[in-house]
């Protein structure tokens, strides 16, 4: 979120305010403590956290004209563009994922496929553009368990980091910290059983499905 699109928001409460009103108050002054455009990822989990990811400030602009509709179909701009381009050869965007940070940069990868076909591809890209695709295809979007659990802010009065609090994340997609990426095998399963439902060969679907339990099971044994 841009910082100066709230700041006329703030207003002097008085201590006769509803609870609600003060929760507002409180998150709109914690999004003021972000000098830079910065999006925040909600995190799908058993508690309020968010995952503040630093930006440009275009990108906060593109997201907001996204949700306005303010955008000319003679003259897309990129988010727009590459929505266009990925129907018009007949994919689609499944996913976008936050994969990992190196420093204090975050990287991002788009997960694209062909209907009818099993095949996955992955193409690397800027956190800021990512989300924004994602916006434009309405694709969902997943952060590795890892930066959840050493970047996530939970928003509430005393304020920290994720890591050292036992929560439920509902983050199905992800990989461990070491070793090979299990995402785009766990995708293609789902992907697979789908097709296969969506064709009505409902034994291969079962099978599948059996196999993308079998190794959520091991992921989470491990």
């Amino acid at each position: 979120m841009w910082r100066h699109r709230f700041q006329p928001e703030l207003q002097w409460k008085s201590p006769t305010s509803s609870r609600t009103d003060n929760n507002h108050l409180f998150r709109q002054g914690f999004l003021q403590r972000f000098q830079n455009p910065t999006i925040f990822l909600k995190i799908s989990c058993d508690g309020d956290y968010v995952l503040p990811i630093v930006v440009g400030k275009i990108a906060i602009e593109k997201l907001i004209d996204a949700e306005a509709e303010q955008e000319s179909e003679d003259c897309p701009d990129r988010f727009q563009f590459v929505n266009n381009l990925v129907e018009r050869l007949d994919h689609e965007v499944l996913m976008v994922r936050i994969t990992e940070r190196v420093v204090s940069t975050y990287f991002a990868k788009l997960y694209l496929s062909q209907p009818g076909k099993s095949d996955i591809i992955g193409v690397d890209a800027r956190p800021s553009d990512a989300i924004n695709v994602a916006n434009r295809c309405k694709a969902p979007i997943y952060v590795s368990k890892q930066i959840v659990f050493t970047d996530a802010i939970r928003l509430g009065y005393g304020m920290g980091r994720v890591h050292n609090k036992k929560a439920i994340y509902d983050v199905l997609l992800d990989s461990p910290i070491d070793g090979p990426d299990s995402v785009a095998e766990e995708l293609s399963m789902m992907h697979n059983m789908h097709l296969a439902i969506k064709q009505e060969r409902f034994n291969d679907a079962a099978i599948w499905r059996d196999k993308l339990e079998n190794l959520r099971k091991s992921s989470h044994e491990h």
